[in-house]
Order: structure tokens, then C-alpha cells, then sequence
């Protein structure tokens, strides 16, 4: 036994020891043998060289474009590998994949692009996966212009950008982390299909974009297909925007009819301007393929935000088959025009329904077009509800920037996690004051408990709206340490309020009044 234990950790270290990392740059460079970056393989032999890697390597990849395939054949496409991590973005210097810098977006494109300029004749899918578990990892790539435009079947017709198949007995559960899916097409699942049928595709996804990808009928962002098997990803800080359905689901489908399960579970993402005919952003369906329902499509959200998802049918942003739950806590979600049964199951811990208060909604990459920079338009403006109003459980330790995840206590909702205070309060000399208010929310009598510098004599406390606008003052000294206002006196909502001297003030604290 004591053998056999010895001989195991030799071969762990031997793995460990003789692990590689291989290079690929667009033209290649030097030898071409991949071994550093003045030797690196061409961009058209990637596939060739995650196929060629063995357990324990890595595939650094440099910035640039790197297709399918050189021919025409539509078939063909990229496919991860377990115990390999392909990590794409490099500049071509670097040591360690630590080192890359995304401050200006993503660089290493994996396009489905071949043929005549278009969609038409593209490959099937960018990437296609078979038989994977978690130690398959791709990070940091642009993953688009798939189109598969076949006629859909239990194979066909599904997952554009990313084609998880997990059917049949098999499983697909890779990690997809740091990557924009994006600009692909397909009946179902044009950006992210997950094949669950008769077996398990229940991928991680991590700090990923989905976005402008068209379903010609359902799940245009991620199809979650659980009929008869699982179909349950992980999600984490993701945005899933501007997707496209014909029928249901712009975002995102989850089916688990025929006692199968689409449950994924969803934590600080965004549903924006996602558009369907029912369900603008997410449908949860357990309905049977002939009749009844049967098992789960019971997402469950917390830390997210579905705002400006449309249907011009029905549930703007979500829609409810069969007993399928939509279970959301500590989010902000639009619910107007959600009709029963399209409704929140449970109690809804947290929840609200403010205008989270985006910097550009309409825009979402920004002005520089890129995702996952500093001008992204998903991010808030400092008044924002969404600020420090989360659930601190289990969330990761960065945002999708790579910010510090919780600032000030209170992790945000969403992907993005906001680090200052409100710019529509004027700022001056910030933090050098305390001020609380107890309770809070409330809808009566609260205390607003505070302590003025030595010296200083009086001060006021000011509240303002979530518009940045003044509503009120509160005349204050040190004769006392603290005042009472009638919440119930203002319209419910959420205000900031703050202690402000000639020469001081504190940070602006969030105040709710309730009905």
C-alpha cells in the first residue's frame, strides 16, 4: 500500500514537473514549435495544438484572429480538452497568464468566419465540446460569428458561439471564464447551447459578455436544454445583452420537461434589452414534449439585475411554463407587465424594482466598443440602487473588471461592483464625518445618530434624491447626538442623506423609505 501511495505521488509530480505551455500567434514566429513566443505555432494550427496538449498544459494565445478553418467546410470548429486551460488575450511578452491586461478589451478573437463575407456559409458552431468536466478551461476570447442555420434536431440546428453536448449519457461541463460570446446564430441556443438531453451539460460560466447573438426561434443568448437529463450552468458575474429570440427567451431558455432539470444557478449578473416575443429575458419551462410537466426549470437568481428586457408578447422579463419557478432574492428586477403565472416564486428576499441607474443602457460596450473596459454602460452612476444592496454570500472575490468584488460592506447587484460615492452629491472633504440612521429601511420615526468635529458647533443633514436633487434639511448641533425625522413624511423610494459642515462632510449613506 505504502508502494503504491509513494508511486502515485511520483507520478503527480512527474505530471506537475513536465507540464507545457505551448504558443500560438496569428503568423507564428522563429522555429514555429511553440515553445516561447519567438517560436510560436501559426494562428492555423490552434486546434492541432489543444489537441496535441496533455494533461496539466496550458495554450497561451496572442492577440489576433484565428478562424475555424482556412477552407469551407462548416462542419469544422475549435474544441477545448480536459485538464488543458487555453488561454487567449496575450500581447506575446508575458511570463504568466497573471500578466495579461484586458484594461482595453479582449484581444484574441475565435471567429466562425469562412467563405463570402457574411453569416451564410460560416461554421456550424466557433467552438463545439463533447465529453468535458471543469478542468476544460478557455479564458479570454471574443467567441462569434458562428451560424448554425440547419433545420433544428436533437443535433442540429443547435448553439452557435459555444456547443456544450452533453447528450446521451455523456456530460459537457467545461469553464468558459473571461470570454464575449457574441454576433452568432443558430434556432436554439445561438450563443451558448448546453445539451442536456439524456445526460448532463451544465458548464461554469464566469466573467463572460453574451451579447447580439439571434435565435430564429428560441434562447437567443444561452439555451439550457435539460429535457430528460441536466442542463444546469453556473453563472457568475455575466451579462447577457441585446439577444434575440423569434419565439422565447432573447436571454436565456431553461427546459426540463420530461423529468429532466434546467435549474442554472445565477449569481450578480445583468439581463438588459433582450428582446422576445414571450419572455424577454429568461423562460423556465418544464413542460412535457406530449403532455403535463414534469421535472424542474427553477432557476435561481440573486445579485441580478433584468431591466429593459422587452416581449411583445408576454413577460418582459421572464416567462413561466408548466410548474417551473422563476426564484429571484436580493434583485432589481422591472416587474411591470409580469402577469401571473410569469411571476417570482417564494418570497423574494431583497428584491426590488428601481431604475438601476446604468451609466449607458443603450450602449452597452461603450464608446470604445469593447466589453469589460471602464467605460462599459452597464455600470452605475453613483446614485444607484443597485449600490451596496446586495447578498454577501458566495460571491467571487472580483467583479467582471477584476475590482474587488465588495466594497463597503454590501456587495452591488450585477456584474460590475461600484467603489466611491454618489457623484450627484457634491463632494468635499468625504468621509471625515459619521453619520447613521436606525431603523432602515423604515416608515416612521427614524434616528439619524451623528457626531460633529471637535469645534465645530452646527451642521445640517441633507437628503437627497436618487436624482442627485435636494429635498431636504435638517438643521443640527452639538448639543445633541442625534435627530428624529418622520420617514413617512417623503414618498416611498430610496434617498441618500448626508451630514455636512462649513469645511466637512460625510459620506452620502443610503436611507429606504417604505410604504
Amino acid at each position: 500500500m505504502k508502494k503504491l501511495t509513494l508511486l502515485s505521488f511520483l507520478l503527480t509530480i512527474s505530471l506537475h514537473t513536465f507540464a507545457t505551455t505551448r504558443y500560438v500567434t496569428p503568423t507564428g514566429a522563429g522555429a514555429m514549435n511553440g515553445t516561447s513566443w519567438i517560436n510560436a505555432f501559426q494562428g492555423s494550427s490552434l486546434q492541432s495544438t489543444i489537441n496535441a496538449a496533455t494533461s496539466g498544459d496550458e495554450v497561451w494565445v496572442a492577440a489576433g484572429t484565428y478562424y475555424t478553418t482556412t477552407g469551407t467546410n462548416r462542419n469544422l470548429s475549435f474544441s477545448m480538452k480536459n485538464d488543458v486551460s487555453i488561454y487567449g488575450s496575450f500581447a506575446g511578452n508575458e511570463t504568466a497568464a497573471s500578466q495579461r491586461v484586458f484594461t482595453n478589451g479582449l484581444t484574441s478573437i475565435l471567429s466562425a468566419e469562412i467563405g463570402v463575407p457574411g453569416n451564410s456559409d460560416n461554421s456550424y458552431h466557433t467552438i463545439s465540446n463533447a465529453n468535458l468536466n471543469t478542468t476544460a478551461i478557455i479564458d479570454g476570447f471574443i467567441i462569434r460569428d458562428a451560424n448554425d442555420d440547419r433545420p433544428a434536431t436533437l443535433t442540429d440546428g443547435l448553439g452557435g458561439g459555444i456547443y456544450n453536448d452533453g447528450s446521451n449519457s455523456t456530460a459537457c461541463n467545461p469553464t468558459i471564464r473571461n470570454c464575449v460570446i457574441a454576433n452568432n446564430q443558430s434556432e436554439f441556443g445561438a450563443g451558448i447551447f448546453n445539451n442536456g438531453y439524456l445526460g448532463t451539460a451544465s458548464p461554469v460560466i464566469i466573467n463572460c459578455v453574451i451579447a447580439f447573438n439571434t435565435a430564429t426561434t428560441g434562447g437567443g443568448g444561452v439555451d439550457n436544454f435539460g429535457l430528460s437529463g441536466n442542463a444546469s450552468p453556473l453563472i457568475i458575474n455575466c451579462i447577457f445583452y441585446a439577444n434575440t429570440a423569434a419565439l422565447r427567451a432573447g436571454a436565456m431558455y431553461c427546459w426540463g420537461g420530461n423529468n429532466g432539470n434546467a435549474s442554472p444557478v445565477v449569481l450578480n449578473c445583468s439581463f438588459v434589452n433582450n428582446i422576445a416575443v414571450d419572455g424577454g429575458g429568461v423562460v423556465c419551462d418544464n413542460l412535457n414534449t406530449s403532455t403535463g410537466n414534469s421535472g424542474s426549470a427553477n432557476p435561481a437568481f440573486r445579485n441580478c439585475i433584468f431591466y429593459y428586457n422587452t416581449a411583445s408578447g408576454t413577460g418582459p422579463q421572464f416567462y413561466v411554463l408548466g410548474s417551473a419557478l422563476f426564484i429571484a432574492t436580493y434583485s432589481d428586477i422591472n416587474l411591470i407587465g409580469q402577469t401571473s403565472p410569469h411571476i417570482i416564486s417564494g418570497p423574494g428576499t431583497g428584491n426590488m424594482d428601481y431604475d438601476p441607474q446604468f451609466t449607458n443602457p443603450n450602449n452597452g460596450p461603450g464608446v470604445d466598443g469593447n466589453w469589460m473596459t471602464s467605460d462599459d454602460g452597464l455600470q452605475f452612476y453613483n446614485l444607484s440602487p443597485c449600490i451596496d444592496y446586495g447578498n454577501n454570500p458566495g460571491v467571487p472575490a472580483t467583479d467582471i473588471l477584476s475590482n474587488t468584488r465588495i466594497f463597503n460592506f454590501t456587495v452591488d447587484m450585477g456584474p460590475y461592483e461600484f467603489g466611491s460615492t454618489p457623484t450627484g452629491i457634491p463632494n468635499n472633504n468625504s468621509n471625515t464625518l459619521i453619520s447613521n440612521a436606525y431603523p432602515n429601511p423604515s416608515n416612521g420615526i427614524t434616528r439619524i445618530s451623528f457626531t460633529l468635529p471637535e469645534g465645530i458647533s452646527n451642521g445640517e443633514i441633507v437628503l437627497f434624491d436618487l436624482s442627485g436633487q435636494e429635498v431636504k434639511r435638517f438643521g443640527v448641533n452639538n448639543s445633541a447626538d442625534h435627530i428624529l425625522i418622520s420617514a413617512n413624511e417623503f414618498s416611498a423610494g430610496i434617498y441618500y442623506y448626508r451630514l455636512q459642515t462649513a469645511s466637512h462632510n460625510s459620506e452620502a449613506k443610503k436611507l429606504i423609505v417604505i410604504e
